[in-house]
């Protein structure tokens, strides 16, 4: 038998490949850079190209008052891309903190599950929302955001109250990009543990890991995980589809292709163009562990500010408005400490 080779032993953490879930989340998290004003023939697009692909599961926009994020996806749109993406289940995020959407109107479009983003101190207020989903028929999922600013033992007792009341899947979302693969297999680890549901991970490619990363969440018992095409999403962005895809594909998931893909290139040029004029200011904030919608102020930025930015003494604990000054002349160098106390 001939002994793998070390880029084998790289994809080994997908031991469990058969059952891994992918959504994708390109026309939610890829709304924020254009500011949720999707066409209908780019849904279309997407939604289409994402379920030729394989892809079971695909999100495609924010339910209820929290649609004032861009009003998309409307009902009746929402009808056909449920039925453009047959078989794929189509999901809904629903903000927690503002106006229930109607469940059974969402029922009967064809949504098959709602997925509430909840930071780990309020995930007691998701009860309701949760209840009222359930009783609709629909898959409830609870996504535990900015984990990486959180002690590890807050965002499991969080979980685990997610999980009591009633949320059938429980996300942890690495919102601000700043997690690394071995935080994230801790995390997973000590969830996989403890929380009786099946568990999943959102990652933000800041640090160029949400690969390394949603590899590590697998290792630690993660089924579901997020990715987006080209990895257009919020600040740094999410784990590329393709590559996700297709690391699936080598490992046995012949039923995944990324070849489907290959249009949205095209479709999607504009956003993935705002993203790579993003991603300065996008590692900057997932180095510093920063929440994104807070460093905003970074994504406009050249690249020599951003780089002054991330010297300056309390860059890491901007103002609450979240507009920390930008020095206009860069600090005294950094000099890194000795190897010793790094390792």
């Amino acid at each position: 038998m001939t002994a793998p080779t070390l880029a084998q032993l790289g994809l080994h953490p997908v031991h469990h490949a058969a059952q891994v879930r992918v959504t994708d989340v390109t026309l939610r998290d890829g709304g924020y850079l254009n500011g949720h004003t999707w066409t209908e023939s780019q849904a279309h697009a997407v939604v289409r190209a994402v379920a030729a692909a394989g892809v079971p599961r695909i999100e495609v926009g924010y339910a209820g008052s929290a649609a004032r994020d861009g009003g998309f996806p409307s009902p009746e749109l929402l009808g056909a891309l449920v039925e453009a993406a047959s078989p794929a289940t189509v999901l809904m995020m629903v903000k927690p903190f503002s106006t229930a959407p109607d469940w059974d109107a969402l029922a009967a479009c064809g949504v098959g599950a709602v997925r509430i983003p909840v930071p780990a101190a309020r995930v007691g207020e998701t009860a309701g929302l949760l209840a009222g989903a359930r009783e609709a028929g629909l898959e409830t999922v609870v996504n535990l955001t900015r984990v990486s600013s959180q002690p590890l033992e807050r965002t499991v007792a969080a979980a685990v109250r997610a999980a009591g009341l009633g949320a059938d899947a429980l996300y942890v979302a690495d919102s601000n990009g700043s997690l690394t693969p071995y935080a994230v297999r801790e995390l997973m680890r000590a969830l996989h543990a403890s929380v009786p549901v099946p568990l999943g991970f959102h990652a933000h490619d800041n640090l160029r890991l949400a690969f390394a990363n949603t590899l590590a969440a697998l290792a630690a018992g993660a089924v579901h995980v997020d990715a987006s095409f080209a990895g257009i999403g919020k600040g740094g962005g999410n784990l590329v589809l393709e590559l996700l895809l297709g690391a699936l594909r080598s490992v046995g998931r012949d039923d995944l292709a990324a070849r489907p893909l290959a249009p949205l290139a095209h479709v999607l040029g504009a956003e993935m163009a705002v993203k790579r004029s993003q991603e300065p200011g996008a590692w900057a904030a997932g180095l510093l562990d920063l929440d994104i919608e807070r460093a905003t102020h970074l994504f406009d930025r050249p690249l020599d500010e951003v780089l002054a930015f991330v010297e300056t003494p309390g860059a890491a604990h901007p103002s609450p408005a979240g507009t920390s000054p930008i020095p206009s002349t860069p600090p005294i160098p950094f000099t890194p400490p000795p190897v010793s106390e790094l390792t």
